[in-house]
């Protein structure tokens, strides 16, 4: 598929890269020859580097998160069924193709020696959505304390995907679906 656009051809090109190889890894002068853009078109787009980096971030994380809501949309109003199918979204993540972790949870490791970094605010911004999603996920499955399992499942779920990323092993989300299970239960 060609993107005609040059903002929308960076974007997908630089995404792509920064999610393979780290964002330090990459230079701004390759993501301009694999986009076939000219230097200036990028930063007419978007200034410089560290904002097209964050704007790489929100572009995956709205691709994410919308994947995993529209596999648990799959499951209706049931909500024992939605809680459970987050894991199975995970495993099925995990064992892709294309799986090398969180684009997220790579950048923030990545970029934690620059605080002033415009992508924290986007990393913020994406673990809020997936915190509000768990917790929407606890309280329709009743949990007594939504926000403080929302918590737990949060560890759970980055726990598994670096496990699945390090380690190559998928079924690190049946391990976290197990312990998520029990956690709802008491």
């Amino acid at each position: 598929m060609v993107l005609s656009k040059p903002r929308d051809r960076i974007l997908s090109t630089a995404t792509a890269l920064f999610d393979e190889e780290g964002i330090s890894a990459v230079g701004v002068n390759r993501i301009v020859a694999e986009a076939d853009v000219a230097p200036m078109t990028l930063y007419r787009q978007f200034g410089n580097k560290n904002e097209l980096v964050a704007a790489t971030l929100e572009q995956w994380s709205a691709r994410w998160l919308h994947m995993l809501s529209d596999r648990l949309e799959r499951h209706g109003d049931h909500a024992e069924a939605r809680y459970a199918a987050l894991w199975d979204a995970l495993e099925a993540w995990f064992a892709s193709a294309d799986f090398r972790g969180s684009f997220i949870l790579n950048a923030a490791a990545e970029l934690r020696s620059e605080p002033g970094h415009p992508a924290h605010a986007v990393i913020a911004a994406h673990r809020r959505a997936v915190r509000q999603l768990l917790e929407d996920l606890a309280k329709a499955a009743g949990a007594p304390d939504p926000g403080g399992l929302a918590v737990q499942l949060q560890v759970l779920m980055d726990g598994a995907i670096e496990i699945a990323a390090l380690d190559r092993q998928p079924a690190a989300a049946r391990t976290s679906r197990s312990l998520a299970l029990a956690a709802l239960g008491g």
